[in-house]
């Protein structure tokens, strides 16, 4: 089975994510593009996995890599939820490819980034895992909140110049706090 990394795991989770596909017998394209260390992923998996190099977001270029030397792909993994619109299931579910489309999988939650009811007419699944990065978000939340109730940015720009002063008033304590969601 031949699989698309269109947007691969940051850092060492890359590594993880690549062998446990590869541990599954699978073929692997990375697409490079959002890799933040493009030379080293070269140098640490060059003969274990193919390598592409296209803006995943641009359509064009999407469907370049979906048909090149008419091959395709058995499915298409993303973590950002790169579009997968109409044209993009024909063109890779087309019979003159030698694999044809049947899964696309997000590696988080939502699937409003494809075009549901072509996948269903071009009978491609179309799986996420929702819950995935809940700690994640709830804790990138935290910080946020913190960040701007201490107004930690001006604080920490005001240290790198050598100014550290205290708070002109007493912080807002979070309890004291009612917060909502919209």
């Amino acid at each position: 089975m031949r699989v698309l990394l269109l947007d691969a795991a940051p850092g060492k989770l890359l590594d993880r994510e690549l062998e446990c596909l590869l541990g599954h017998g699978l073929t692997i394209t990375l697409n490079l593009r959002r890799v933040a260390d493009a030379a080293s992923a070269l140098a640490a998996w060059t003969g274990r996995v193919d390598f592409a190099d296209f803006d995943a977001v641009e359509e064009s270029a999407l469907l370049a890599e979906i048909i090149r030397a008419g091959i395709g792909y058995h499915a298409v993994k993303s973590r950002a939820g790169v579009p997968c619109r109409a044209a993009f299931l024909a063109a890779a579910t087309h019979p003159a490819l030698t694999n044809q489309l049947r899964v696309i999988g997000r590696a988080g939650a939502g699937t409003d980034h494809v075009d549901l009811a072509a996948a269903a007419r071009h009978g491609v699944t179309v799986t996420h895992t929702p819950g995935s990065n809940a700690t994640a978000v709830a804790e990138f939340a935290l910080a946020q909140l913190l960040a701007l109730t201490r107004n930690l940015s001006k604080r920490n720009e005001a240290a790198r110049h050598g100014s550290w002063s205290g708070p002109a008033a007493p912080a807002v304590e979070l309890s004291e706090l009612t917060w909502g969601v919209r």
